[in-house]
């Protein structure tokens, strides 16, 4: 009752002007507020003015107000399930994970991440659903050659908005999987993709064995892709639980409130 309260006044305050949220925010109302960041979150928030504030410092705490590609950060952990790749995480060059395992033809995941989809194709066949591996895991070099085609074929502008530059891509990590449906597997667009029984079946339920729809549409402004319905990622199913319960969409959202507050030296660089 007392935080309810408590907020019910910032709000008074904020509406008549008579403060900011940055005075506000280092009480337990935001208890993900990095003091140090203080100032970034003001600046971002001027920027994003639709975006709520404890959402503005979860973004900010995940290095998403520094701009694609800047202030880049080697992650700690990569072997965590819930690491936090993308442009401004990036994995370390020799990094592989040791123990991978064929999924579908020549296409391999880590251990954890196999099972998990494993069983929840299995529940999607019995639901008379079916989808097929069109990728998974790829080393530094791979990723690296497929941007630089992409760069080639279409400039690097639109290469980054298609493909990730070598060290930022999740499919380095082992636990990112596309996905689509298996019918018509040549002709599978996005579009066809997004409008079939399988994705629906996923967006509603692939949370229950750790995956996540890692690029969503309305959040390319955050993760700087296009929209690809067909991405998986695994995070375990206690953090993709988490973000489904409390309606985050965006794995950077997760890391700036659950993780980045235990790597304040780290988040705020």
């Amino acid at each position: 009752m007392k935080k309810y309260l408590f907020a019910v006044l910032i709000t008074v305050k904020l509406l008549a002007g008579l403060a900011s949220p940055a005075a506000f925010a280092a009480n337990d109302v935001y208890p993900h507020y990095l003091e140090a960041n203080s100032i970034r979150y003001e600046s971002f928030q001027t920027r994003n003015p639709r975006l709520a504030f404890d959402v503005v410092i979860a973004y900010v705490n995940a290095n998403v107000d520094r701009g694609f590609y800047a202030g880049i950060l080697t992650v700690s952990e990569p072997d965590n399930p819930g690491v936090l790749v993308n442009k401004n995480f990036a994995l370390p060059r020799n990094y592989e994970p040791d123990d991978l395992v064929y999924v579908s033809g020549y296409y391999r995941l880590r251990t954890e991440a196999a099972d998990q989809l494993a069983k929840m194709r299995s529940d999607m066949n019995n639901a008379g659903l079916n989808v097929y591996v069109m990728s998974a895991y790829r080393t530094y070099q791979s990723q690296s050659s497929k941007y630089e085609n992409g760069v080639m074929c279409y400039g690097r502008v639109s290469a980054d908005r298609q493909y990730a530059r070598p060290g930022h891509s999740e499919h380095q990590t082992g636990l990112a999987v596309d996905i689509v449906q298996r019918t018509n597997i040549s002709s599978m667009t996005q579009a066809r993709f997004e409008n079939t029984r399988e994705f629906a079946w996923l967006l509603e339920n692939a949370y229950k064995y750790g995956f996540i729809l890692r690029y969503p549409k309305e959040y390319t402004d955050i993760h700087g892709f296009i929209y690809e319905p067909w991405h998986w990622r695994y995070v375990g199913p206690e953090i993709a639980t988490t973000m489904h319960d409390e309606g985050i969409a965006m794995l950077e959202e997760y890391y700036g409130r659950y993780v980045a507050p235990e790597l304040a030296p780290i988040a705020a660089p």
